[in-house]
């Protein structure tokens, strides 16, 4: 039988694993959904061992609560997006009834830290938009969109699955508001 010690060491190779913070709460919340969460309807499901599954699904919790705050999210929509996968595993891990009163408490606060920390750093981002064009030069949609050339590295990245070539590119990009 694994001993806490054992499931600590467990989640905390994720750290040394998944060094940019924001795989790794996507790591996490895929572990999460493999302990007996249903995407679908966003609740928790029976499991063989329900109680060592709620025990691993509260250190998804807890570690995805640790990484938050060290992710760097780009736009807004980024945020929010997080927000809204994370606000989705909280509620179905406080709607199941295997947990106790404290745990209850314990996950309320987490989930309440996470959302404000989340909402406060998202809201001063800017959003992403869409942007249309024919047959233009990155650099030259970056300038037109924030006054300067030297951002449409920025723009490739972000469309890296859109752009074949920075210098010749028809059709929708996805850029930041600001």
């Amino acid at each position: 039988m694994a001993t806490s010690d054992d499931i600590q060491n467990i989640f905390n190779s994720f750290i040394s694993i998944f060094q940019n913070p924001l795989d790794r709460v996507n790591a996490l919340i895929t572990v999460f959904g493999n302990l007996g969460y249903d995407e679908a309807t966003k609740a928790i499901t029976t499991t063989q061992d329900d109680k060592s599954a709620v025990i691993f699904r509260c250190y998804c919790l807890s570690y995805i609560a640790y990484t938050v705050p060290n992710i760097d999210f780009t736009s807004s929509s980024d945020a929010l997006n997080l927000l809204d996968q994370i606000n989705d595993i909280f509620e179905a891990q406080l709607k199941d009834d295997n947990i106790s009163g404290d745990t209850f408490s314990w996950l309320s606060r987490l989930k309440t830290k996470i959302t404000t920390d989340i909402s406060t750093r998202g809201s001063v981002l800017p959003q992403i938009n869409q942007f249309t064009c024919e047959m233009l030069p990155l650099p030259v949609i970056s300038q037109y969109l924030y006054q300067t050339g030297a951002r449409s590295d920025e723009i490739l990245i972000r469309n890296n699955n859109t752009v074949v070539h920075p210098l010749f590119y028809s059709g929708t990009l996805e850029v930041l508001s600001s």
